[in-house]
């Protein structure tokens, strides 16, 4: 007797579980819409948002950045405990845009309605955020607060609080220690303090240094996501200018 055959899920949480899972923009898009359709009705407000976060993601990746901030607006509008996280996305899409002011705005509404776990982290971004655009006094000034709130994160702030004071060409006190402690915390081979340490090393001119970390950097980065790789563009920026000067001298 054949084994009566079992219909796919069709609930809104299951579209998101798959959506989440996609391998690929569209298919990602296509789930998060027909998630979104089918619990239009009656769709937790929680579930909504995370289906419309994949949403925003697909067109995020696929350099649709004006519909990517149009759906973090509406995402903003539905979050509740993840409201700092609707308004980070929407300052990325901003950035993208090439809005910078706006996309500060936004990452200052993300560092403002944080919760203490992700104070840190949204704090760091804003910082981020401002160092890129010129200001350095508002960027030391957001990272000192960001301290306030760090824990496993505290040695990369740290750090690159003192990447913008040299950058401000003022003294950091405890360089060595500052640069002992990222090197020796997990967040010194994840990526971004990679970035950080080969910008400390370049500015105190150990260039040889430097390029390791910058390389490792880039290197870890060659592979990344279309929408990883839009959020680091100045950053992937600034770490191959550099390079391409240590490697021409």
């Amino acid at each position: 007797m054949p084994l009566k055959e079992v219909s796919p899920s069709r609930t809104p949480e299951d579209f998101l579980r798959r959506a989440l899972e996609a391998d690929s923009p569209k298919l990602r898009a296509d789930l998060a819409r027909e998630g979104l359709e089918l619990g239009e009705e009656d769709l937790e407000p929680d579930t909504e948002l995370l289906l419309l976060r994949q949403l925003y993601l697909a067109h995020l990746e696929s350099h649709r950045f004006q519909t990517a901030v149009e759906i973090a607006g509406r995402m903003t509008e539905l979050a509740t405990a993840l409201k700092d996280v609707a308004h980070h996305d929407a300052s990325r899409a901003y950035a993208a845009l090439g809005q910078t002011a706006r996309a500060i705005e936004e990452q200052r509404m993300a560092a403002r309605t944080a919760p203490p776990d992700r104070r840190s982290f949204q704090g760091w971004a804003l910082a981020t955020q401002l160092q890129f655009s010129g200001d350095l006094d508002g960027a030391e000034s957001a990272l000192r607060r960001a301290e306030r709130w760090a824990r496993e994160d505290r040695p990369l702030l740290r750090a690159h609080r003192a990447w913008i004071l040299l950058e401000l060409d003022e003294p950091v006190e405890d360089l060595d220690e500052i640069l002992a402690e990222l090197e020796g915390s997990s967040k010194a081979s994840k990526g971004y303090g990679e970035l950080v340490l080969g910008m400390l090393r370049h500015r105190m001119g150990d260039d040889a240094r430097a390029a390791v970390h910058l390389r490792a950097f880039l290197r870890r980065n060659a592979s990344a996501d279309s929408a990883k790789a839009t959020t680091l563009r100045e950053e992937l920026r600034r770490a191959r200018t550099v390079l391409a000067s240590i490697e021409s001298d």
